[in-house]
């Protein structure tokens, strides 16, 4: 009775040893994603931390409204000195003749 009894406690610790080999592996793979995924929260992370903020596009959308502003003035303006010129230079034209 004492070999079965053995018998039963070695296969026990068998079981046993396979079960913390199984763990042992899992625990393992998972380390192993872990650091992956660490990894690429960190490259998320860095390239979240270089894009524009609300105040930046706010900014540009202020800087590109005084660009159009100046480009509608110097627009005006040389729609006013053209027409200046083709005065200037019809007058011109007449007094040839």
């Amino acid at each position: 009775m004492n070999e079965v009894i053995a018998a039963v406690i070695i296969a026990l610790l068998l079981i046993n040893l396979i079960g913390l080999l199984v763990v042992g592996a899992r625990i393992t793979t998972q380390s192993t994603d872990s650091r992956q995924h660490e990894r690429r929260i960190t490259v998320l992370e860095g390239r979240v931390d270089n894009l524009p903020t609300h105040r930046d596009l706010t900014s540009l959308r202020s800087d590109i409204s005084q660009v159009v502003e100046t480009v509608a003035t110097i627009s005006g303006q040389v729609q006013s000195m053209t027409q200046m010129l083709r005065t200037i230079q019809e007058h011109l034209l007449e007094n040839d003749r």
